[in-house]
């Protein structure tokens, strides 16, 4: 993703009539979109940061999910908040083996429906079945940081364990189907449950079986390869395909499909909508070994094809699993990022921690929320969304701007970082639109035409810092603010009476002016 604008310009965006000139062979029409093969791929990310190429229905549960809220069930009550999370640990839904018992999960799902909130569901294999230990090879080591049985770590790759854990599949996914509350649950979260949730690599000192532990008549396990563990995740991946579909949405990692190549048939699951993606690693920009979980929201979810689910690496403090990571920007910008970044990967259900949603009261908080709950799964569905808009930036691991059914076609801008004041959650990015110098920015044709003839609201965000004016034209008129020297974030909203919009919008000004979005809204 650092190159993406190898194959456009302009930060990136790329002017989708021109590319639907390009002579393609696409597969045969899929759930939002075309798998077209034979170009290059970061002209196919491209494309789909410009526009969804078709229009989906948003999903009925789209929206904000609170997740690690604790005893704190007010949260869920929040207006912004769509659902929740229902969480179990394998060692309490199967306490003897093949004796299986739900009753947590039902009563979180009881509790939600109650309330009229969906949530996923996941169970975990941070802690396993006591009796799991004297059927399957162990050391006492704990191989992840999420392995939290007291004894250590088990084989997962051994085969009692496996036949264990599948057999469990069949038994939840069977339990979910006829449950009364199945309307109401989003999807079931796909976990590996090797070593913890989702880790699978055995640490290179620990691959030889002979020092694990054998209970009374229990055969060691082989060497562990990554071969193994490749074959173990795909069993996985094909159970829950197996189990809990059509019925059922399945949320699958998104960086299993992250590297080369990937099993045609999964990939075609992914293309028509049968199974959706997750992650829980989401952050203002991804990481720059994380880039690839982020292509593959945007190939599949963005594009209108599948749906997908995020949940934040950490809060927006940057805490997580008992430690801190830095943050460069303060945290309610930080908040308000991550929530733009998502949107623009094509997030339909984003989960907020708790520790942030205890903020809510914050005004820069708030609105952040109130912003994402907004747009959160319209992405690909423009004649239904309630507007379009760019958040100018330049990242890191991935640059160009963070856009939703609109992009930046033209204009030279420099790349501002900690523009403003901290109390404002714009300045963690911008750019500087210098005197004279014109930005041009071109909506989403589908959503250009559902709003031709109909009123509107032009919002520009912009940092007050000096003296001149601000102008911004479309829909043949030419809308000017002056600029007050406050230095703080200000939106100038320019009621547009009969939108006219396929022409795009133009910006300039008589001095240099720090901008941060541009935004229609219906």
């Amino acid at each position: 993703m650092k190159h993406l604008a190898a194959c456009g310009e302009n930060g990136g965006q790329t002017d989708l009539s021109i590319v639907r000139r390009i002579s393609l062979v696409p597969s045969p029409p899929v759930r939002g979109g075309f798998v077209t093969p034979g170009f290059c791929p970061r002209l196919l990310i491209t494309v789909l940061l410009a526009s969804a190429a078709f229009a989906v229905q948003p999903d009925p549960n789209r929206g904000l999910y609170a997740i690690w809220t604790g005893q704190d069930s007010k949260l869920l009550e929040l207006p912004f908040i769509t659902g929740g999370q229902v969480l179990a640990q394998w060692q309490d839904v199967e306490p003897a083996e093949g004796h299986y018992d739900f009753s947590s999960i039902d009563g979180q799902f009881e509790a939600l429906a109650r309330l009229g909130r969906a949530s996923t569901v996941q169970i975990n294999g941070n802690s396993h079945p006591e009796w799991l230990f004297s059927k399957v090879p162990y050391t006492g080591k704990k191989l992840s940081v999420q392995v939290r049985d007291k004894r250590g770590t088990l084989a997962y790759w051994h085969p009692a364990y496996v036949k264990a854990y599948l057999a469990m599949l069949h038994a939840y996914a069977d339990h979910l189907k006829h449950a009364p509350y199945r309307a109401g649950v989003l999807g079931v979260r796909l976990n590996f449950n090797a070593l913890g949730t989702e880790h699978t690599a055995v640490p290179a000192q620990d691959r030889d079986p002979g020092p694990w532990s054998l209970a009374p008549g229990v055969q060691a396990a082989r060497p562990w390869t990554a071969e193994i563990a490749e074959n173990y995740k795909r069993q996985v991946v094909d159970t829950f395909v197996r189990e809990f579909t059509p019925e059922i949405r399945v949320f699958v990692r998104n960086n299993f499909f992250a590297g080369e190549g990937g099993d045609p048939a999964l990939l075609r699951m992914l293309e028509t909508g049968r199974l959706a993606l997750f992650h829980t690693s989401s952050e203002i920009e991804p990481r720059p070994h994380g880039v690839g979980q982020y292509e593959v929201f945007l190939r599949y979810c963005r594009s209108g094809q599948t749906l997908c689910y995020a949940e934040s690496w950490a809060d927006a403090l940057g805490r997580h699993g008992g430690q801190t990571d830095p943050r460069w920007c303060p945290p309610a910008q930080y908040n308000y990022w991550r929530l733009l970044g998502d949107l623009n990967w094509g997030v339909s259900f984003i989960a907020i921690y708790g520790a942030d949603l205890r903020q809510w009261q914050q005004p820069e908080y708030r609105a952040a929320f109130d912003f994402a709950a907004r747009y959160a799964g319209y992405h690909a569905s423009p004649a239904e969304a309630p507007g379009a808009w760019v958040a100018l930036r330049e990242g890191d691991t991935l640059k160009g701007d963070y856009s939703f059914l609109m992009s930046r076609r033209a204009g030279e801008m420099e790349a501002v970082h900690g523009a403003g004041p901290d109390d404002q959650r714009f300045g963690a990015w911008a750019r500087l639109l210098k005197k004279a110098a014109q930005a041009r920015f071109a909506l989403d044709p589908e959503f250009a035409r559902s709003l031709r003839g109909r009123q509107a609201t032009l919002n520009v965000v912009y940092l007050d810092r000096g003296r001149g004016s601000l102008q911004v034209t479309c829909c043949g008129k030419t809308f000017s603010r002056g600029l007050k020297d406050t230095g703080r974030w200000q939106t100038a909203t320019f009621p547009l009476q009969s939108a006219s919009l396929e022409d795009g919008i133009a910006v300039t000004a008589d001095t240099d002016v720090t901008l941060h979005m541009i935004e229609v809204q219906r």
